[in-house]
């Protein structure tokens, strides 16, 4: 949701709370109030109720759980529609289901829904007066506490038991500030919200940048686009590449041999790297876990630049892989789900890893992995068969480079993500609760500062 005064640049001011009482919620500031949701909302009557007409069109929606708010389901002909009574919805309205109101699929309508229909199951309440902003509460219901009292309170069989409206606006318990610091709180945490959604929508630019660079980089190299078209190509098994690239199977670069190394009997805590360590996202396990010797029932040595790749479904499919690094000893242990990789002289291992990490690839490898569905593995015998472009190995070099950076942008925009989701937790919790109180700025404050 978004608040339309934030175009005005608004400032506010924060200040803590000392003077606090005693409530049903817990303690809160003592200027506040609690409020059942029932005193705030009533329930649409029937004179929402519309019968669709076959020839006319009509937007369904769906409640997205988690309080991740309402979403456009379809656009559909009333012919198509199996239940011929429905509501009409309108800008505003808070719904919620009856089924899922337990695990936090509510939310309001915006413009943008206004006017499409909802089934029985979905209860429509509309505001009563104007002692809470719409904003406020929404941001209030955000918080988890607040459908899981639900869950007890659902009647019916497991997985169809139902909460109705009378027990949905009686049970949940709003705390009302004055009007102005309702406004006040949800502009603050709108503008976390907005930097955490333009975030997000970077980092999804950017991993949609990375595939169309790999398919590029792949096929003529690190050249631009212009350059592209003068590129001399050749056709091969895997699609055409430039003429003075080969094309090698993946196991006639990289080995599985282990370099020589004694096991020192005075090391007692050995580095070890279990699945949930190797990443998604990035070419690099720099993590691992310390353990004792005698507790490593099962594993694989690796080694310092040994590559690992994830052979069991469902964590191949995710692309879980990695190049080991940093390790605080000249070796480690690893899962014995990974498939280990060593770089011969023709290849630059961040370039294989890189290659790999092609959805392509990936597709064409779990093609041919074999066992039962949800527990297939790769075998090293498929994946040493890969075809593979092999270009100079400054071009790998260079095409490595580039490849990383983008990942460097799409790692320290996740954290930046990261930061600003728990800043949106505590600044909710602590606005929520009056710990910490916030008002706008007026305009003898902004001239003293």
């Amino acid at each position: 949701m978004r608040i339309e005064e934030k175009t005005m640049e608004r400032r506010v001011t924060f200040y803590e709370e000392t003077n606090f009482k005693t409530t049903e919620i817990g303690e809160i500031p003592a200027d506040w109030e609690v409020v059942k949701l029932g005193e705030l909302y009533s329930e649409v009557t029937k004179d929402r109720q519309v019968y669709l007409e076959d020839d006319k069109e009509y937007k369904q929606v769906t409640v997205a759980l988690y309080a991740n708010g309402l979403r456009l389901r379809r656009v559909a002909l009333g012919r198509d529609i199996a239940v011929k009574k429905q509501y009409l919805i309108r800008t505003g309205d808070l719904i919620f289901s009856k089924i899922d109101a337990r695990n936090g699929a509510y939310g309001f309508v915006n413009e943008c829904l206004d006017g499409a229909i909802v089934s029985g199951d979905f209860p429509i309440l509309e505001m009563k007066g104007h002692s809470c902003d719409e904003y406020f509460l929404w941001y209030y219901l955000k918080i988890d506490k607040n459908w899981h009292k639900f869950r007890n309170l659902a009647i019916g069989t497991t997985n169809r038991k139902r909460i109705q409206a009378k027990e949905f606006m009686n049970n949940l318990l709003v705390p009302l500030p004055p009007l102005e610091e309702q406004k006040a709180i949800a502009y603050v945490l709108s503008t976390v919200q907005e930097a955490l959604e333009k975030t997000e929508k970077v980092i999804e630019a950017t991993k949609e940048l990375k595939k169309s660079l790999m398919k590029h980089l792949f096929t003529y190299g690190p050249v631009s686009l212009e350059e592209a078209s003068r590129i001399n190509l050749k056709e091969t098994e895997i699609g055409e590449i430039p003429a003075d690239w080969e094309v090698v199977k993946l196991g006639e670069v990289v080995t599985e041999e282990s370099p020589p190394t004694e096991k020192d009997p005075e090391v007692s805590v050995i580095p070890f790297i279990p699945m949930a360590l190797i990443p998604e996202d990035g070419i690099f396990v720099n993590s691992w876990e310390l353990r004792r010797r005698e507790d490593i029932r099962s594993g694989i040595q690796v080694f310092e630049g040994d590559l690992l790749v994830a052979k069991i479904t469902p964590c191949f499919e995710n692309g879980k892989q990695g190049i080991v690094s940093q390790l605080p000893l000249p070796y480690a242990y690893a899962t014995t789900e990974v498939l280990r990789l060593r770089a011969r002289e023709r290849i630059i291992l961040e370039y294989v890893a890189l290659f790999l990490k092609q959805g392509s690839v990936r597709t064409l490898l779990a093609s041919k992995m074999q066992g039962t569905t949800g527990r297939k593995r790769l075998s090293r015998h498929v994946l040493k068969d890969l075809p593979l472009p092999l270009p100079p190995l400054p071009v790998q070099k260079r095409i490595a480079e580039i490849l990383q950076t983008v990942d460097e942008k799409i790692q320290a925009e996740e954290k930046k993500k990261q930061a600003l989701d728990n800043l949106f937790n505590s600044m909710l919790h602590m606005l929520m609760s009056g710990k910490l109180r916030v008002k706008f700025q007026t305009s003898e404050e902004g001239a003293s500062n």
